[in-house]
């Protein structure tokens, strides 16, 4: 799993913003430039596609200002209103440039269906071929930089930048191969260009749009990455099995997580509690996320309750073999037997609850006739572990 940049203390969150900041200048620098470069060349050719991709340009440029933005913002420490941070205002800063990207790419499908109704003389000239070559060539170089540094501070925001790059890089390369085809061939092709330069602006923004909106409301983390937590903590000494993980995203380097934790019941306390700290430490420091762990005590000899969960995985793999077991207990409350446990539910199973509790509680029954049961279905919000 990757690190996360930005965890531990306030110098962290310094380096981060000096890079974010740099990174977001030298965007918007080089945009300004090819900017004004391709809006010149365009008016000068009268190719509403050159101007439209110079437009392109600009907007990048506006997007780097907002990204600079947030990168000062969600560098702010938490305070009394807000104990888990600013990093959000970094997928704040996303948004608004989805929203930018998509008005210009509406904006820019406008002019393409003009020039398409109203054709206007295109005026070739190979130092603009070369222009939007050179521009090709910057786009390109812009995509690996942010990439890299995207993934070296964690930040989702230059993730973006660098498809960002690598959309304006094809666009560009399309008006150029069109401006060549229509020196060599004398085909018209301003119009449509202007449109293919609209449609990747918008796809560009539609994808950012929906990847910022999923960091707001909560993205399920990838199945790399639970299985390398789950690892983790199955290799910690003591520990028998996982379940219940939560993830919470509170912005770059500001990830917290909560999961149970199944230890033997007849081990010390204490050392118990020791080996799960040091892996809080570890999770903190070498994964930037804030572990708290709940340690549930199992026993593992020849009791009716470990018969009863053994009967119970082996039942339950007949009706789904993703559903899981655990925290099963065996009490006797004034005289009557309950049976409690929780029950791992993937999103896709179809069995309403209320049919599958009846179900779970009938194989209960099978090996306790007279149990109670009180059973917890816990949803899928991040996967099995």
């Amino acid at each position: 799993m990757k690190k996360q940049a930005a965890h531990a203390d306030g110098s962290d969150r310094a380096a981060r913003l000096a890079r974010g900041r740099r990174d977001s200048l030298l965007g918007m620098g080089c945009n300004v430039i090819l900017f004004g470069g391709k809006v010149l060349l365009g008016l000068a050719s009268g190719s509403v596609a050159v101007v439209a991709d110079g437009v392109n340009n600009l907007t990048d440029a506006a997007s780097n200002i907002i990204a600079l933005l947030g990168f000062k913002l969600s560098a702010k420490p938490a305070d009394a209103e807000h104990p888990y941070g600013h990093g959000r205002y970094e997928y704040l800063a996303g948004l608004t440039v989805s929203v930018l990207v998509l008005v210009a790419g509406v904006e820019l499908f406008k002019s393409g269906v003009e020039e398409m109704v109203r054709p206007t003389a295109l005026r070739f000239s190979w130092p603009m071929a070369l222009a939007l070559a050179l521009t090709v060539a910057v786009k390109l170089g812009m995509m690996f930089f942010y990439r890299r540094e995207g993934a070296r501070i964690g930040s989702e925001t230059l993730q973006v930048a660098s498809v960002d790059s690598r959309n304006d890089a094809a666009a560009t390369g399309a008006v150029l191969a069109g401006m060549l085809i229509s020196q060599r061939w004398g085909v018209a092709l301003d119009g449509w260009l202007a449109l293919a330069v609209a449609v990747f602006v918008l796809w560009s923004g539609f994808s950012t749009l929906r990847d910022t909106l999923d960091l707001l409301l909560g993205k399920k983390p990838s199945p790399g990455e639970v299985e390398h937590i789950r690892e983790k903590i199955l290799a910690c000494p003591g520990v028998l099995g996982t379940h219940d993980l939560l993830l919470h995203d509170y912005g770059p380097g500001r990830r917290f997580a909560s999961v149970h934790v199944e230890m033997a019941a007849d081990g010390d306390p204490m050392v118990r509690r020791e080996a799960l700290e040091a892996l809080e430490r570890d999770f903190l420091e070498n994964d930037g996320l804030s572990m708290l762990f709940q340690y549930d005590p199992v026993t593992w000899d020849d009791t009716a309750e470990n018969r009863l969960r053994a009967h119970l995985e082996e039942r339950i793999s007949a009706i789904d073999p993703r559903l899981a077991v655990h925290d099963l207990r065996l009490r006797r409350e004034e005289g009557a037997l309950r049976a409690e446990f929780d029950c791992f539910v993937p999103a896709d199973v179809a069995i309403p609850e209320e049919q599958l509790r009846r179900m779970l509680t009938n194989i209960v029954r099978e090996q306790c006739p007279d149990c109670a049961c009180r059973i917890t279905l816990d949803r899928d919000y991040i996967g099995a572990m």
